[in-house]
Order: C-alpha cells, then structure tokens, then sequence
C-alpha cells in the first residue's frame, strides 16, 4: 500500500511514508504525539490520483529527535517547507491534522508559494480552547513527573479522540502506544505544549499570528471537523471557515476528534473531491 522512505531534511534524518505513481503531491502532516500511520486509512484511496508523502514530524515517530529544535510553530513550518524542497516535491496540497493543521497554516502563511492547497482537520491555531489535559500537560517540569501508563488506560484517553471507541482498534491502539512512547517522545510533546499553550488554554502570541492571517490566505481551503470533537471543538472550524477567503466547510456528524479514522470512506472522498477541483 505504501513505502518507507527516509530523506536527509537540512541535516535531520526524516521519515515518511510515500504511496502513488504519478498525479499532483499531496502531504499530510499528522498531530500531536501521533506519526505517519494516522493516516493509514487514506493513503491508499489519496495515492490512485495522487502522489502522497506522509512525513513523522521532528521528535515524533522515526524521524530524528534533534536537541537542537525548538519545537515551536516557526520550527515546524520550517521543516515541512525543508521536506518539500529535500523530496523533491515543490508546490504541494498540504493535509494536517490537529497540531499538522496549525503546521500547514503556518507553512502557507509563510510561504504562500508551497501551498497548491489546504485541508485543515480538526487543526489547531484556530481558537484559544484546549482540552484540560494538554492545558496541564504544558506546565513546567510535567516531563519530569510524566509516567508511561498501562496500554490499557492509553487505550482509553484514545478513546477520548473519537466518537465511537470502536473506532480505536486494539492493532491501532498498540502501534499509537509503541511510537508515543519512544526515547524524547514525550520531551517532544511537552516542549510542543509548552510552546503553544498555557494553562488558561492556547498561547495568545501563537494563536494571533495564525488567526490574523487566516484573511490573508490565498491557497483553496478545505475545514473538516468532527461535530463531536472534545479536543478542539467545532465552533473553532466554523469560525476560520468564514475568515479564510472561499473557503469550504465539512462537518463529520457522530464524529470526534479524528474524522479520518473514524470515516475514513467519507474523509477520502470529501479530500478526493476538493483536490480534484479545479485540479492542482
């Protein structure tokens, strides 16, 4: 279904997976704590038209953990738009999920030349509401108290993420299980926290910068959101529809935080249809 690759990204050894034989790139960017095999439910259906790269973000995954990375938004964008340029991909549809929405924002924002196009899932950036438990994630020091619980009580913050928890399969479960909880994973996912939120919720100098440019955006955008989201709620994706130009909005209904996951057929033709669009 797909091939694992590894690419050399401005010195950092980055892993992606990468499906299709010819078509317009596509990139999908995976969110907090999570890697590449988020979207192991669309590459597949993404790469009959397209070419599909799915990298594992800097600290997350297979790719490298540098000391050196700051993990703050301007990192991160930085990175995405490196990786385009070390897989020889150019211009591209950005996909992001949660966190990777907030890091195609970003990216687009700027360098508007990179963006062919943008699907924001669930993302992040878009309003100043976090879930309790990220909120308090982000406090100074967590990273030091922070223990690695059973599988079955990570099972169920998973199941926090959905709507139906049968969605979170025991296969699925195990593998979110085994890549979070790599050496420095759990440095990386705090020091994101920290870089991005307070206790009172989404840090106002990140949040403004991406919300401001929200009018400003000239890439074709596509919102898709869980009606059900208890991480980011809908109301954020509603909101950044109608400030983003043209716009498209898609709500998943008796969805939550993971559309592609828990509808992964109605997610893959919703993107299909918008990437064909006008074609890339």
């Amino acid at each position: 279904m797909f091939s694992e690759h590894r690419a050399d990204v401005n010195g950092l050894r980055a892993r992606f997976l990468f499906a299709g034989e010819a078509g317009p790139p596509v990139v999908l960017i995976h969110g907090l704590g999570a890697s590449a095999e988020i979207w192991q439910f669309n590459i597949a259906a993404l790469a009959s038209r397209h070419r599909v790269f799915a990298p594992d973000l800097p600290g997350f995954g297979r790719t490298e953990k540098p000391e050196w990375m700051d993990y703050g938004p301007a990192a991160y964008s930085r990175f995405i738009r490196e990786f385009l340029s070390a897989a020889g991909i150019g211009r591209a549809a950005l996909v992001g999920h949660s966190l990777g929405g907030g890091v195609a924002l970003r990216a687009a924002l700027d360098d508007p030349g990179c963006a062919e196009r943008l699907v924001l899932v669930s993302s992040a950036g878009l309003g100043r509401h976090v879930s309790l438990p990220l909120r308090v994630a982000s406090l100074p020091g967590f990273d030091r108290v922070f223990f690695k619980p059973s599988l079955r009580v990570f099972t169920r913050f998973l199941h926090r993420l959905v709507y139906d928890p049968a969605a979170i399969t025991p296969e699925f479960a195990r593998l979110y299980y085994e890549l979070f909880f790599r050496p420095d994973s759990v440095r990386t996912f705090t020091g994101i926290l920290r870089a991005v939120a307070t206790l009172r919720g989404a840090r106002p100098g990140v949040l403004e910068a991406i919300r401001e440019g929200l009018a400003a955006l000239t890439a074709p955008t596509l919102v898709v959101w869980g009606r059900q989201d208890r991480i980011l709620p809908v109301s954020q994706g509603v909101d950044a529809a109608d400030r983003i130009p043209g716009a498209r909005l898609h709500i998943f209904e008796r969805c939550g935080h993971m559309p592609n996951i828990e509808h992964p057929g109605e997610f893959n033709r919703v993107v299909m249809e918008f990437l064909k669009d006008g074609a890339l």
